[in-house]
């Protein structure tokens, strides 16, 4: 086990891209010659694999037993009593057939051989040399097969993973922007709300604003978890605790005519994630797999302790570095999903219920979290089979960890001087009449040139109130020049989503508080108060 990061980049062979020598190859040839099967049989007498083998005369019947696709490879005669090999081939491979080919003729030429290579052969061999080439071409074209299937595989995972990267970051850029919205709109709702009478149906209708809004909020977390850019607390921590806490929950949840069963294996390593977000991650697995049994079943739950190995990590289709990990898997016995449900089940909106009954976001906040938290995730799933999701978490070594709350301060108003930074006018402003109703002296400023050009003139704030992300020079980058001037200004940073952090300054926020958009009136008043009596300034 490991408590560091693990480098997700891959190399060949740990891929399982280097081709393995099959045990058994199932052969088909198609070939009207009576001789055909001992003449094969002889030239593989001495063979360094064993075989099954098929043998039919006809181009039809070869066409219909390629079609079934149980073979490794198909050795073709030219002549065939009703065409060629190669009209065979290329029929075979119009109808989707991949499996190696290897074309047999009584006689060679160049004309056959130019045309072999146009059809994609991979090889051809005259019948008077079958004894001593059949065994190696058979070898080298299963190989040199496997090794481009496995290539495809994982330029078709590259390609998947692109597309989810570029979803996130529309989506999680959506979710930042909309979050600066959401702030104005909550927060002015709040205000409106304290000047209101409880029997004022005005009242009543700001109210339902304000659900809506924490409905959107919430809606925006989500994408934010599809997209890899929010904010996570990791702690060290047992999958097995997480599974049994929500145990008795899980119940009320799935139904009376749902059965939840929990298989946890003991001993079971640890992981660094953040607990309310695993606990997410299994109620949106468990809520996924009730959806998939309207008549009722059963959900297991299972944890195991895992070493990952590069054919694991081939079969299973996951960047992960080979090493130890620690499985979560949640299975139904549902409907199960076809191979393009299947393809898109991670994507955010995707969603195969009726119109108005879900968001097709599960998922995707699952995929989202389990990517950030260094994770990889996979499904394995067939129609009328159900499905299982299973989740792979680097294990740590370290114990697990226990977080005490942060206390709420006892009071959120003050008579400080705060520096205000913030390029988005309706926030600013929501900001600045918040802290000034509570007894602050606010100094605005809409960048990091303006905030700079007061304190130059003489401003002496106690408070750096800044976003992440501005025009020109970012919060950090700010915070970082005016500490120079006054080591004893105490910094409070706001921002959208976590990515601010990473794309800017690296974990930049080493002992500095940190209010997550869209916030409240009261959440900037309580982190101003934090952040102003912490003990400590910047690390």
């Amino acid at each position: 086990m490991t408590d560091t990061r693990q480098t997700r980049t891959l190399n060949l062979t740990d891929s399982g891209l280097r081709p393995r020598e099959l045990d058994v190859v199932r052969i088909l040839v198609v070939d009207d010659d009576p001789q055909a099967e001992p003449l094969i049989e002889m030239a593989l007498a001495e063979a360094h694999f064993a075989r099954v083998l098929e043998v039919v005369g006809t181009a039809t019947e070869g066409l219909r037993r390629i079609e079934d696709d149980e073979h490794d490879v198909y050795l073709v005669d030219y002549r065939l009593p009703d065409g060629n090999g190669l009209e065979l081939i290329h029929e075979a491979k119009a109808h989707g057939a991949t499996k190696p080919f290897i074309l047999m003729t009584g006689f060679g030429s160049g004309d056959i051989d130019e045309a072999a290579l146009r059809e994609g052969v991979a090889d051809y061999v005259e019948k008077h040399l079958v004894a001593t080439h059949l065994e190696r071409s058979i070898r080298y074209a299963v190989r040199d097969w496997q090794a481009d299937r496995a290539l495809r595989d994982r330029e078709d995972q590259l390609r998947q993973a692109q597309k989810m990267e570029a979803i996130g970051r529309l989506a999680g850029g959506v979710a930042h922007d909309f979050n600066n919205l959401l702030t104005a709109i909550i927060g002015y709702t709040d205000v409106v709300s304290e000047r209101l009478t409880a029997d004022e149906q005005t009242r009543r209708d700001v109210g339902e604003i304000r659900k809506a809004a924490d409905r959107a909020a919430a809606l925006t977390r989500q994408l934010l978890a599809f997209g890899r850019k929010q904010f996570l607390h990791p702690e060290v921590l047992d999958l097995n605790d997480t599974v049994n806490g929500l145990m008795q929950m899980l119940p009320r949840v799935i139904g009376e005519h749902n059965q939840t069963v929990a298989r946890l294996s003991p001993g079971l390593w640890r992981v660094t994630a953040d607990p309310s977000q695993m606990e997410q991650v299994l109620v949106n697995l468990v809520l996924n797999g009730r959806d998939a049994m309207p008549m009722g079943g059963t959900i297991t739950i299972e944890t195991a302790n895992v070493d990952l190995t590069a054919a694991r990590i081939a079969s299973d289709a996951v960047t992960l570095p080979p090493g130890p990990y620690v499985m979560l898997s949640v299975s139904d016995t549902g409907t199960g999903m076809d191979a393009d449900t299947r393809a898109h089940a991670f994507e955010p909106f995707f969603t195969t219920k009726p119109k108005g009954k879900g968001t097709g976001l599960g998922l995707a906040t699952v995929y989202g979290i389990v990517d950030q938290s260094g994770g990889a995730i996979t499904i394995q799933t067939a129609l009328g089979h159900g499905t299982s999701v299973r989740i792979y978490l680097p294990a740590v070594s370290a114990p697990v960890e226990t977080r005490a709350p942060e206390p709420a301060p006892n009071i959120t108003f003050g008579t400080e001087s705060i520096l205000l930074v913030e390029d988005n006018d309706g926030v600013r402003e929501l900001a600045r009449r918040t802290l000034r109703a509570r007894g602050y002296t606010v100094i605005e400023a809409c960048n990091a040139d303006e905030a700079i050009d007061v304190m130059v003139r003489g401003a002496q704030p106690q408070l750096l109130v800044t976003d992440v992300i501005m025009p020109g020079l970012s919060g950090p980058n700010l915070a970082a020049r005016l500490l120079q001037h006054n080591p004893r200004l105490r910094v409070l940073y706001m921002s959208g989503y976590s990515e601010d952090a990473t794309a800017v300054h690296g974990t930049f926020w080493g002992g500095v508080p940190l209010l997550q958009k869209p916030f409240t009136p009261h959440q900037l008043a309580e982190r101003v108060r934090v952040a102003l009596d912490s003990a400590t300034g910047p690390a």
